[in-house]
């Protein structure tokens, strides 16, 4: 037959049971928010590098994509009719009996590609646009109807990233020769 022990003993078996104590809780509840303060901060991180990383490949393929049409247009053209640096770009291919009409608008941030009245390639948020003529001897052409042979373009574009402070940004860069 067992005895239950009785009296100090009781006692003293009773306090070793096992459990938390207040002090052990709130030490738990703090290091826990931290760790779940740390994880969510390394998650809106990603996030927003996912993001800019998703703009960046976004405008560079709508970039490029302008330059090759912008490229082509100017390799089939014939002459340069007319030339406002940094502005517009006027183009004739004599073969296809057609005009071309490069044109960046400073105030909207638009780069557009017009051929016979048509526009074919659109590109958006332009922070910068430059464009020169050259001669074949790649001086800055100043009679560009009778001599313009090379397109010197860049530009920049960049967009804002809703919700976070980064700033995307794709810069291309062409020197076209006229072909024909």
């Amino acid at each position: 037959m067992k005895m239950k022990p009785q009296g100090k003993i009781a006692f003293l078996r009773a306090k070793a049971s096992p459990g938390f104590t207040l002090i052990e809780l709130m030490i738990t509840v703090v290091i826990s928010v931290f760790v779940i303060a740390s994880i969510l901060t390394l998650v809106v991180i990603s996030m927003q590098n996912y993001m800019a990383t998703a703009n960046y490949v976004r405008m560079n393929n709508q970039s490029r994509n302008a330059m090759d049409n912008i490229s082509r247009e100017i390799r089939n053209a014939t002459q340069v009719m007319t030339v406002t640096p940094n502005t517009s770009l006027v183009l004739t291919n004599a073969n296809k009996q057609t005009s071309i009409n490069i044109t960046y608008n400073s105030t909207s941030n638009y780069l557009t590609l017009t051929t016979n009245q048509v526009t074919t390639a659109t590109l958006t948020g332009c922070t910068n646009f430059s464009l020169q003529v050259l001669n074949r001897d790649s001086q800055i052409s100043t009679n560009p109807p009778v001599d313009g042979k090379i397109v010197n373009m860049s530009w920049k574009c960049s967009r804002h990233i809703i919700g976070s402070q980064f700033n995307t940004e794709v810069v291309q860069t062409a020197q076209v020769v006229l072909r024909n």
